[in-house]
């Protein structure tokens, strides 16, 4: 909780490092105006129930990482290199919808979890003020930048989702070769704070849709990743994209995360050893 805690202050300081792009009718801008707005369109208060559907998904993992995994290692945590939160300009029930609130969201789901599977990991934030010094903010900010640019799979960089919609239903385990300008970026990481590992959200990208199901919904897309960066090597990563409707009257302003928590725990909790391709 120390961690999360210490996120959402920081957040709520300086956004975060990595992209926030808050868009609104899909023109841009931000959200002014919305954040203090009203609930009276979020409707009864409750369990928010979602549908999900147009499910799309994509599981990869790399055995001799894996087999190699040291439960007790450093691992550090990077905020979402890139967030994109869209809504309609008249969306009433987005008062409380940001990138910043959703890279939040994400992070509470991320940090249980983990937590979970990984006990005697040490978790610690990549944010300036907390593992990173303060003079950092810049270093922290063009590295975003660089390890979306970065070539991984198809020879596409990591900001591309193609490579993983194309995919769509695959689970495989792939000792997958990492191009030697991001494993530099990777290796710099470790020797510069002395960690093993790093969670890092690549891309979500959330969208509101308040004509949705009962009362509302939205599309969710992500690609999270876990790597060894001391080897400079892939872990695994999980690419998720479904859309959610809500089937009671609570609209979904908070909890977004909530649907892909048992998506990133099957990856978590799969013993891989015995999984096939397929």
């Amino acid at each position: 909780m120390k961690r999360f805690f210490a996120l959402f202050v920081i957040c709520s300081l300086v956004g975060c490092a990595g992209l926030r792009d808050d868009v609104r009718g899909g023109s841009g801008g931000g959200d002014s105006g919305m954040r203090d707005a009203p609930c009276e369109e979020c409707g009864t208060r409750g369990e928010i129930e979602l549908k999900i559907s147009d499910e799309k998904s994509y599981r990869e993992w790399n055995g001799i990482a894996y087999s190699r995994l040291d439960s007790s290692a450093v691992v550090g945590v990077l905020p979402t290199l890139k967030v994109v939160a869209k809504r309609p300009d008249d969306c009433r029930m987005c008062h409380s919808f940001s990138a910043d609130a959703l890279d939040f969201d994400l992070a509470h789901v991320e940090d249980s979890l983990f937590a979970k599977a990984f006990p005697k990991m040490r978790r610690e934030l990549l944010l300036p003020g907390m593992r990173l010094p303060d003079a950092d903010s810049l270093y922290l900010d063009t590295l975003s930048f660089r390890l979306l640019k970065s070539v991984f799979a198809d020879g596409k960089p990591l900001s591309d989702m193609a490579p993983w919609v194309s995919r769509d239903s695959v689970e495989q385990d792939l000792q997958r070769e990492v191009p030697a300008k991001l494993k530099n970026l990777l290796n710099d990481i470790a020797s510069r704070y002395e960690i093993r590992y790093v969670t890092m959200p690549i891309y979500l990208k959330v969208e509101m849709l308040p004509d949705l199901g009962k009362k509302g919904g939205f599309t969710w897309e992500i690609l999270w990743t876990m790597w060894d960066v001391r080897y400079g090597e892939l872990v695994f990563l999980t690419y998720s994209q479904f859309t959610a409707a809500t089937t009671s009257r609570v609209a979904p302003e908070k909890e977004w995360s909530r649907p892909f928590a048992p998506r990133l725990w099957k990856m978590f909790s799969t013993d891989v050893g015995k999984l096939e391709n397929h």
